[in-house]
């Protein structure tokens, strides 16, 4: 890469330092007359201001203490290499991770869906494992209808196919609360793949590793119901299987196949998710294809792996709402709920002021949830985007990926952790108004 694309990229990784830090830190919602908020900023700016006093001064003693013993940069020296060998460390994580995601799934969760979008997967699961695609409407729908569950003369969850799909595996079972656990360790494992193609150091990748897989946001999400573990497992075999295809000057069919088929899966479950990832990863095969002809091949069949599943998901929707590019959610609340500026579906304006104030309230959040540390967690995140000179290719693919993930969330109305009383009534209004039908 030449000097001034080098800088170019530099200086897009300290704007997303300051805009990160800018979402992370700053009430923005709240200046933004109307819409959403964020209450009780001033109790959660005290909270962090001390939580991280007191981490710097724990992590002061402890490199004291550390370094006379002589203990202090253990393990954490010069590269190692990408080897191939098992890492006991890491199979030690990934134990660890698993009873995690059993206990919570099974003792924490009880082994059952408790949202309701859980529990509508879980319905369209049974129905996939019965060997149908919906179920003919009842006699008396009164008594079965629900919230997220479509009756058009075909009764089907409003989801998109693939997580449904995904938990049917474990309807075949009688067991679906271990979908989630296993694709939560599949994740990490797809990752601690991933570290080992990209980064030369055993200490990083093991710290890495426990960082991803232990954190609780993680490890709580990893034992319910909900479709974002496994997109999240299909994200990271993706990503895993591009870094394997790109590794070299050598051409990787198979990878780049496998990269395909995991965007396209991922495609089928949460379908926004995935275009974030594979835009890049695309840009990333085409400018590779263009700097070499013969890898034009791993470009057209990275697109041929994902055509597949997406084939399949425009079957299903085909079957079930009657267009292939129309899913359940359209049906069910209308256009309105599609991604964009415009009326939500209970009417409320969603402009691009609401997305930016929505961006706010996700930087906000996962500063506490991702960790549930006493200090912000995106810290550590922002100091490497501002000030990391040797910033590669993996990089700037997971730059692109989180920039194109937050626009497009920016352009999606509702705030999902919402628990204003006033907002889920307006749901249950709307859903009731539309169950009932004219």
């Amino acid at each position: 890469m030449n000097g001034g694309a080098s800088r170019g990229w530099q200086a897009a990784f300290v704007a997303a330092a300051i805009i990160v830090a800018a979402l992370g830190f700053l009430p923005i919602a709240n200046w933004i007359p109307g819409g959403h908020a964020a209450p009780g900023f001033r109790l959660l700016l005290d909270g962090w201001l001390s939580g991280t006093a007191i981490c710097l001064g724990v992590g002061a003693v402890l490199a004291i203490v550390l370094r006379r013993r002589g203990l202090a940069t253990s393990g954490s020296g010069a590269p190692e290499g990408t080897d191939s060998g098992v890492d006991p460390v890491a199979v030690g994580i990934l134990a660890v991770t698993a009873v995690l995601y059993l206990v919570v799934a099974r003792l924490v969760f009880s082994g059952r869906p408790l949202l309701i979008d859980e529990i509508i997967q879980v319905f369209q699961a049974r129905i996939f494992a019965s060997g149908r695609l919906w179920l003919p409407a009842p006699g008396h729908p009164e008594f079965t209808s629900s919230m997220h569950l479509i009756d058009t003369g075909k009764v089907y969850g409003q989801f998109p196919a693939g997580g449904p799909a995904m938990l049917a595996l474990g309807s075949l079972l009688r067991a679906e609360w271990l979908v989630g656990p296993v694709a939560g360790v599949v994740s990490a494992w797809a990752f601690a793949r991933s570290l080992r193609l990209i980064e030369p150091r055993r200490f990083v990748r093991r710290l890495a590793l426990a960082l991803f897989a232990l954190a609780p946001f993680v490890v709580f999400m990893s034992g319910s119901h909900m479709n974002h573990v496994t997109s999240l497992m299909w994200l990271m075999l993706a990503t895993s299987a591009l870094f394997a295809a790109v590794r070299d000057d050598e051409s990787h069919l198979l990878a780049a196949v496998g990269c395909g088929v995991a965007l396209g899966l991922a495609a089928t479950i949460r379908p926004v998710d995935a275009l974030a990832f594979a835009l890049p990863a695309g840009l990333w095969f085409l400018s590779r294809a263009i700097q070499r002809p013969a890898r034009w091949r791993e470009l057209v069949a990275a697109g041929a792996g994902v055509a597949l599943p997406v084939a399949a998901l425009c079957a299903v929707n085909w079957a079930t709402t009657g267009a292939p590019l129309r899913f359940g959610y359209t049906v069910m609340w209308g256009r309105s709920h599609d991604l964009g500026f415009h009326a939500a579906p209970w009417g409320d304006l969603h402009t691009p002021a609401r997305g930016l104030e929505l961006l706010n309230l996700y930087f906000l959040r996962l500063q506490n949830y991702l960790f549930e540390a006493p200090f912000p967690a995106l810290l550590p995140a922002i100091a490497w985007l501002g000030l990391g000179r040797d910033h590669d290719s993996a990089d700037r693919f997971f730059l692109l990926s989180g920039v194109l993930l937050c626009l497009l969330y920016s352009a999606y109305w509702h705030d999902g952790f919402t628990s204003d009383r006033g907002s889920c009534s307006r749901w249950l209004r709307l859903s009731r108004s539309i169950l009932r039908g004219p």
